[in-house]
């Protein structure tokens, strides 16, 4: 990746804060002020579009004429560029500014064959496929991939080799000029030509900002900012719909006009009656949630004078079951049936149920005893 610090041409302070939130994407579009404060407009005020994003300022209708501009930079490195890259440059730049797929552009660049049905841009596969992995928006923030300066020096190489004395003589004559030039510094570090590129195009996206920024902020009609009058009527219309949560003795103070009066007023006013009414209009309705807990009552006093009611119910159960009862007969109430032990995942030695036996058995014999001793001795005198 290329490092952006030489494109900082602006030595005043703004100048800098600005250029470093442009290459991280930190510049206060519509979309993203929206997000911090939900009554701005998250619209573009030049075309009208939904949500003015970082992407939408290059693809705005309004500012196709410096998008022209970028595109003309382009034209001037094929003095002393590949072409093909400059093919490759403006290809991708005008498929981003259209807002269109750019690997679907890719696609139809590689595709390109020349006379002898040769692919003429076989040798910048990995430029294009680095390049889109790192994004045609980037490399307007100066991230471009290695093999830009890799394929430029290929082609210089190439041209050498193919016309060494020509070559030679075309070096010849720059360094005349060069020297016949006195007021020209020598650099100790010669600027690349994307490096040129990119320092060029920089003045041209400041002043597509600037307009977006123009855009934004003119007065209408009265005098008023569109975009900031968009925003006060937003939070004024809310702050009235809060009427009712303030206290009345608040209300008469606060809400002392209409709410249709009160947005005839300039952005000024509405400013002043905002940022004067805003923390009353807080603490009033604070307040009316503490005096609505202090005269509330416990929803169990409803039902119950003393004792709240019981909520927490104990779901073990400690009683057991009762034995299974039989009808009172003497012929099925003889034994009772125990309860069954609860099986464990433990092997036990299986064991015989036990049953108690009844006192009613042992009543019976002895009744039946009693019978046979008295009937016993009339048998033996018959």
């Amino acid at each position: 990746m290329i490092p952006y610090q030489f494109a900082i041409l602006l030595t005043s302070t703004k100048g800098i804060q600005w250029m470093h939130k442009y290459c991280i994407k930190k510049l206060p579009t519509g979309e993203r002020v929206h997000k911090r404060d939900h009554f701005h407009d998250k619209k573009c005020a030049s075309c009208g579009w939904d949500k003015e994003d970082d992407d939408h300022i290059f693809q705005c209708a309004h500012r196709r004429s410096l998008r022209t501009k970028v595109i003309n930079q382009i034209n001037l490195l094929r003095n002393t560029v590949d072409p093909k890259l400059c093919d490759i440059l403006r290809e991708g730049l005008m498929t981003y500014f259209n807002g269109e797929s750019v690997s679907t552009a890719m696609l139809r660049l590689r595709g390109q064959e020349d006379v002898d049905k040769k692919q003429t841009f076989k040798r910048y596969t990995l430029l294009i496929d680095e390049q889109v992995v790192i994004g045609w928006d980037n490399l307007l923030r100066g991230k471009f991939s290695k093999q830009w300066k890799i394929q430029q020096k290929a082609f210089i190489t190439r041209k050498k080799l193919s016309d060494p004395r020509a070559y030679a003589r075309a070096q010849r004559n720059k360094k005349r000029k060069e020297a016949k030039n006195t007021k020209v510094k020598k650099r100790k570090n010669k600027t690349e030509a994307f490096h040129a590129f990119f320092q060029a195009i920089i003045p041209i996206i400041q002043e597509i900002w600037m307009d977006r920024c123009i855009d934004r902020n003119k007065p209408v009609l009265g005098g008023r900012i569109a975009a900031e009058y968009d925003s006060l009527i937003k939070k004024v219309t809310h702050y009235y719909t809060l009427r009712e949560m303030v206290l009345p003795e608040d209300e008469l103070k606060i809400y002392d006009e209409t709410i249709k009066t009160r947005l005839d007023d300039t952005n000024q006013q509405l400013k002043k009656w905002i940022n004067r009414w805003k923390p009353v209009i807080d603490h009033s309705m604070k307040r009316v949630k503490e005096l609505a807990k202090e005269n509330s009552k416990l929803i169990w006093k409803h039902f119950t004078a003393n004792k709240p009611a019981k909520t927490t119910v104990s779901r073990i159960n400690t009683k057991q079951k009762k034995t299974k009862k039989y009808s009172d007969n003497p012929l099925t109430n003889v034994f009772k049936c125990l309860r069954k032990k609860r099986s464990s995942s433990r092997v036990v030695q299986t064991k015989k149920t036990k049953n108690k036996m009844n006192h009613m058995i042992s009543k019976l014999y002895t009744k039946l005893l009693r019978i046979q001793f008295i009937w016993s001795p009339v048998r033996f005198l018959w």
